[in-house]
């Protein structure tokens, strides 16, 4: 089998490393900008669409007029009309399919952040990387990208005020059936734990994001005040910048190292089939009788939606599924109606109350609620493979 996975390294450009490369993407950004305006005025003077082979063949005599453009890559030209071309694509489909459309947007100064090369096949060698139209850029070579892996592209990015180059590659891989399996394990992902197993244990949740807002407040506030497109704007940009990007960095390493514990004691995992992007969607609200503003349908968790995108359900799913599947493990949804409701023992519907965690059963069974609610997952997971 083949998967795609992406190998991310620090990059160590020198100054006029830096002034080369963000010259680029200043060049990338205005290539962008361009095509935006040609697409857009050709659809109002003559009712049609520009194609990407339209805009493409447009590039030599854009050199020519341009000769600036000769220091950019052609390849990484190219991709930037191939970015411009897959945002039309998403607008049509939306558009077609009675969604919100979002019609490509000009982009400003700083928002672009990444320049790619869709053929670079190179490794990284003695240290260091070979980045056309820049040279040789030392690169912090971590760990090495296997021999049988095929490389398709290479990113240059900057995040947070530091440069890293990403390796797009497709690696083959082996299904190896086990002789010795794991037992199941059934997981109820939440806000003061961050998931609760059956067998027991739990995690509490970080709240990166809750620790640092004090912090982004102040930065906003300033950056709110001052002079647009000032100095002092575009550094407190680039602070607000870090703040976000060391949020991220914390945030995916926990992720990740609680991806691993788990896929390490169980082969079956379960979980709620949560519809995450709903959950955090700000409610609709509707006018009651007395002239006040009532909250409609998920009203009732309307203060959480901050707390529920902080703890990152969605992308702890999706790593959790692409490591188990490298593993031959199996990460499996099930229905979410009345887990947290059902006893484990008897399998009669308790009053659920949102203040109190604890689950007491007239049965006589009395547990953290999210610890019953792991273990009705687990049974409904084990239903569901066995039927």
């Amino acid at each position: 089998m083949i998967t795609q996975k992406s190998y991310k390294y620090r990059l160590y450009p020198t100054k006029s490393q830096i002034s080369t490369l963000e010259n680029q993407f200043s060049m990338c950004r205005h290539l962008y900008n361009w095509c935006l305006k040609d697409r857009m005025d050709v659809y109002e003077s003559e009712k049609k669409s520009l194609s990407y082979e339209d805009q493409a063949n447009k590039l030599p005599a854009l050199k020519k007029e341009r000769p600036w453009f000769k220091n950019v890559y052609s390849q990484v030209l190219q991709d930037v009309l191939k970015r411009l071309d897959k945002g039309f694509k998403a607008f049509f489909r939306r558009a077609k399919a009675g969604e919100t459309p979002g019609f490509p947007k000009f982009k400003k100064r700083g928002q672009w952040n990444s320049i790619t090369y869709p053929q670079h096949f190179a490794r990284p060698s003695n240290k260091v990387i070979n980045v056309p139209k820049v040279g040789e850029i030392k690169i912090c070579y971590h760990r090495e990208i296997p021999a049988e892996a095929n490389i398709k592209t290479l990113a240059v990015t900057k995040e947070g005020g530091k440069w890293f180059a990403c390796f797009s590659v497709e690696l083959p891989f082996n299904v190896e059936f086990k002789q010795d399996l794991l037992p199941s394990i059934g997981i109820d992902l939440g806000l003061i734990d961050f998931l609760y197993a059956s067998d027991g244990s739990h995690v509490p949740a970080p709240k990166y994001y809750g620790h640092n807002l004090t912090r982004l407040r102040r930065l906003q506030r300033r950056f709110a005040k001052a002079e647009k497109r000032s100095k002092k704007w575009y550094n407190l940009l680039a602070a607000i910048q870090k703040v976000y990007y060391r949020i991220r960095c914390l945030k995916h390493d926990f992720l990740h190292k609680t991806a691993n514990s788990l896929l390490a004691k169980a082969d079956a995992i379960f979980h709620e089939d949560l519809d995450i992007r709903r959950m955090i969607r700000r409610p609709k609200t509707k006018q009651g009788q007395d002239g006040e503003y009532l909250p409609n349908g998920a009203g009732a968790k309307s203060g959480l939606n901050k707390s529920i995108a902080d703890a990152a359900w969605g992308r702890f799913l999706n790593i959790l599924g692409y490591k188990a599947a490298e593993q031959n493990k199996k990460v499996l949804a099930v229905p979410p109606h009345h887990t947290s409701q059902i006893c484990p023992e008897c399998g009669e519907i308790v009053k659920k109350s949102l203040s109190v965690r604890t689950h007491r059963c007239p049965c006589g069974f009395v547990t953290n609620r999210d610890f019953a609610a792991s273990l009705n997952i687990l049974r409904v997971g084990l239903d569901t493979l066995a039927g």
